[in-house]
C-alpha cells in the first residue's frame, strides 16, 4: 500500500503558517467589505491616479492586495511574538533570574573615606 503525501502530520511550523495565511485573508476580506462599503473605489482611483485607466475590479484587487499583505504582516508578528515569547511557568516565576542580592555599599568605598 503507497501513502499518499499529504497523509501525515503538519510540522508546527507548517500549522503556524497556515493559521497566519488564513487569519490575514479573512481579516483582508473583513477590511475589503469594511473599506469598500464606504468609500467607491473609483473615487479613491480618480484622486490618486488620474493618469491611469484602472476599473473597478482591478482597484477592488488591489485594495484586496494592500489589505491582504498588511494583515499578513500583522499575523505574521503575532505569530512571532507568541513563539518567541516567555515559556510557560513564567508568570509565576518559574525559570526567572534570581533576585540581586543586596550588600551595603559602605565596605566596597571604605578607601574613599581615607582622602
Amino acid at each position: 500500500m503507497t501513502k499518499h503525501p499529504v497523509d501525515h502530520r503538519w510540522t508546527m511550523r507548517q500549522r503556524d503558517w497556515g493559521v497566519v495565511l488564513w487569519v490575514a485573508f479573512l481579516a483582508a476580506a473583513v477590511g475589503e467589505v469594511l473599506l469598500f462599503a464606504l468609500v467607491d473605489p473609483l473615487d479613491l482611483v480618480n484622486a490618486w491616479t488620474a493618469r491611469f485607466d484602472i476599473g473597478s475590479r482591478l482597484a477592488y484587487s488591489l485594495g484586496f492586495a494592500f489589505l491582504y499583505l498588511l494583515c499578513l504582516l500583522a499575523s505574521w508578528l503575532t505569530m512571532f511574538m507568541i513563539r518567541t515569547g516567555p515559556r510557560r511557568g513564567h508568570s509565576r516565576g518559574q525559570g526567572a533570574r534570581p533576585k540581586p542580592e543586596l550588600r551595603d555599599p559602605d565596605p566596597i568605598i571604605s578607601d574613599l573615606e581615607d582622602r
